[in-house]
């Protein structure tokens, strides 16, 4: 098992782009060929932490290796439940990706291409999605918290249920998104593009708590703060947090006010 496991590990290191240990490499090397014809027959057992540390090196390699594929490689998009927690994705072409349920929080997506994405309950806490393509795409219940879109492009985007609290929001284009469901707490979205009065009164409408609405959006007149004592059964639902702290929370979001 290890005699085959190394050099496949290894050759796997070495696409992407990887150093080995060298006092691993000698250690594979050690034997001579008279000795390696003479090792232990092959009905030899295993130990189970040998095992287990080849299987945990070769899945971590097999992540990485694919995630430096889908970079480069569009036809690679099944990158479902993937760990990319910080990493750099500007302008990557995810188009039609299905990331459901990635945790993509701090990754920097400027610019990439998510057309068509499914990104249903992914975490998209704090990332950067400026100038990012979502048309289309699926965020059903994401967590855009801290989120920046500015001038994304979110046009006929599901973001039905997703969280936006703090997220910035200038130029990015709304045409037809769906906004059913969706958390809009504590944001600016005075200079959202195409953000009318339908999107926030059709049923189930979004929750509003402390949001600045651009003026169009205010014909007919839509209460900026019609939801808040909703909030907070919502933030503990989510989050599984006390009643009390996430009152709190909202209490605390809304002792600022926008000018």
């Amino acid at each position: 098992m290890g005699a085959i496991a190394t050099p496949v590990i290894f050759s796997m290191i070495g696409l992407l782009g990887l150093t080995p240990d060298r006092r691993l490499l000698a250690q594979s090397d050690r034997s001579s060929p008279k000795e390696s014809v003479t090792q232990t027959p092959p009905h030899r057992e295993t130990s189970i932490s040998d095992l287990g540390t080849i299987v945990a090196v070769a899945s971590g390699v097999f992540l990485l290796f694919k995630f430096r594929l889908a970079k480069s490689n569009p036809e690679i998009t099944d990158l479902k439940g993937a760990n990319l927690n910080g990493a750099d994705l500007k302008g990557v072409d995810f188009c039609g990706a299905d990331l459901n349920g990635a945790d993509l929080s701090g990754a920097d997506l400027n610019g990439a291409d998510l057309k068509y994405a499914n990104l249903v309950s992914a975490n998209l806490n704090g990332c950067n999605l400026s100038g990012a393509d979502l048309k289309y795409a699926n965020l059903s219940g994401a967590d855009l918290k801290y989120a920046n879109l500015s001038g994304a492009d979110l046009r006929y985007t599901n973001l039905s249920g997703v969280h936006l609290k703090c997220a910035i929001l200038t130029d990015a284009n709304l045409s037809d998104a769906n906004l059913s469901g969706a958390l809009l707490f504590f944001i600016n979205s005075r200079e959202v593009l195409n953000l009318e009065p339908l999107q926030l009164e059709a049923e189930p409408s979004p929750f509003l708590c402390n949001v600045a609405l651009p003026t169009y959006a205010h014909q007919p007149p839509v209460n900026p703060n019609r939801d808040c004592h909703r909030i907070p059964q919502l933030l503990s639902d989510r989050y599984d947090i006390s009643l009390e702290e996430a009152q709190g929370i909202v209490n605390e979001a809304r002792q600022h006010p926008w000018d």
